[in-house]
């Protein structure tokens, strides 16, 4: 087990808010360039799917932009003591 974790914390947090926002994105452009060829049923549940990966994409961000705000209160430091 590493005895400090100075200077680890954002990367990967990073990497992770970086892939699901672009996937997201991915879809989205995806759904708009197919757009006119569904059937307004499923444009109904592709919208449905598209607008619950953008509300993850922020759930994410938002989640990532509070965990930078822990590690830089030195959130990281304060549990090396248990």
């Amino acid at each position: 087990m590493r005895k400090t974790t100075r200077g680890k914390g954002l990367a990967g947090g990073t990497a992770v808010a970086a892939v699901i926002a672009g996937l997201a994105l991915l879809q989205s452009l995806g759904l708009a360039a197919v757009w006119g060829a569904l059937s307004p049923a499923v444009r109904a549940l592709a919208l449905a799917g598209a607008a619950a990966q953008l509300a993850a994409a922020v759930g994410v961000t938002v989640a990532l932009f509070h965990r930078w705000k822990e590690i830089r209160g030195g959130e990281e430091d304060e549990a090396k003591k248990y």
